[in-house]
């Protein structure tokens, strides 16, 4: 049986009038067009997807209950309080636009919801009762440090997916190598949703900033306050406001106070490296231990900006290994099935995934 996606008629009419596509044209070439925009009738993911082509519109937008101005180039997030983004670049933008459209897409296949967010968590600022009920909830034994050899993103990857979020790595628009993404604008972004909760990191960071990035998105889910980050506000440790909170369970969670305060050694590279964040981080968790003082903290970090370190990013391995880490195998998963079920076409499932016929083949053994 053909799935029906519920869309919202106003934000339908939206882009068709802002498209300046006459209405006759899509009347011609859509049936029971006119259902459709009255609400009397549910259009199929395909017939969305010929209206987006027709409008020139992504068929994620269409799917949303809220419009977006695709002229301004503006995408608020409900929570985007620390700092707005008023002039965003058309990689990122169109990043989000992807992100939404796979969240869409999701909503659609996943019959129950998930209880992620807990508004008990919204009471309290102690950042270590935050941290041990996301560690509770994702499995993860508080003196567990994962090594090299397990992958410590790959490690708190399966965690985070194994309740249900689903996890995107890209350093690129889809699978655009003319549109990089700029870890300088941001390191990732998280989108919240009962069904299908999503964190994107950029690939272009380090490793070490992936990580922090991940669990970063991670703990903004949990609290129930979606955003886009960058780097500024990363290490912002400041004793007010939701962005230094998110930091501190983030730094929680990657380096327990309870294992750090039986660190012998102040040396800042090897803590680092044991613990796989950043420098910062590291000369935080020493200040926030009583390890240093805040003038030795306030020097580290001078130090540290005044050398400028580059930044490392990911190679992601072989062509085919990076294709599997970038795209969420459970989200890839729902995709293969709605083809399956003759949902979705091929070709429609390519520009979902944002892959084309070749790497879709290499996604595909994964499933086997």
């Amino acid at each position: 049986m053909t799935k029906r996606i519920p869309i919202s008629t106003s934000t339908l009419l939206y882009y068709i009038e802002q498209s300046n596509v006459p209405i006759g044209l899509l009347q011609e070439n859509i049936p029971n067009f006119d259902n459709f925009l009255s609400g009397e009738k549910l259009p199929t993911y395909t017939q969305i997807e010929k209206i987006s082509k027709l409008i020139k519109i992504p068929v994620g937008l269409l799917v949303l209950d809220k419009t977006v101005d695709v002229n301004t180039q503006r995408l608020s997030f409900r929570t985007l309080k620390s700092r707005e983004i008023s002039i965003m670049s058309a990689e990122l933008r169109d990043t989000i636009i992807e992100m939404q459209e796979k969240q869409s897409f999701l909503q659609n296949q996943i019959d129950e919801d998930l209880s992620i967010t807990n508004t008990q968590l919204f009471k309290t600022t102690d950042h270590l009762i935050i941290a041990e009920h996301i560690r509770r909830k994702l499995g993860i034994p508080i003196n567990h440090i994962p090594d090299s050899k397990d992958d410590p993103i790959r490690y708190f990857r399966d965690k985070i997916s194994s309740v249900g979020i689903f996890v995107f790595f890209n350093g690129k628009v889809k699978d655009n190598t003319h549109r990089p993404l700029n870890p300088n604008e941001f390191r990732g972004f998280s989108l919240n949703n009962s069904k299908a909760p999503i964190i994107f990191v950029n690939q272009k960071d380090s490793r070490n900033a992936q990580l922090f990035t991940l669990i970063h998105e991670l703990v903004r889910l949990f609290i129930d306050n979606e955003g886009i980050s960058n780097k500024d506000e990363q290490n912002d440790y400041s004793h007010t406001g939701i962005e230094a909170l998110v930091n501190r369970v983030t730094a929680e969670i990657l380096v327990p106070k309870l294992l750090f305060e039986r660190e012998n050694t102040l040396n800042i590279e090897e803590l680092a490296s044991k613990y796989h964040v950043s420098r910062y981080v590291i000369a935080r968790r020493l200040l926030d231990s009583g390890k240093i003082n805040k003038t030795q903290y306030n020097n580290i970090i001078l130090l540290m900006e005044s050398e400028a370190p580059s930044r490392r990013q990911s190679t992601g391995g072989s062509y085919s290994n990076n294709i599997r880490f970038r795209i969420d195998k459970t989200f890839f998963h729902f995709v293969h099935n709605a083809i399956m079920q003759d949902q979705v076409s091929y070709t429609e499932a390519f520009r979902l995934i944002g892959t084309g016929y070749k790497d879709f083949k290499i996604l595909e053994k994964s499933l086997k």
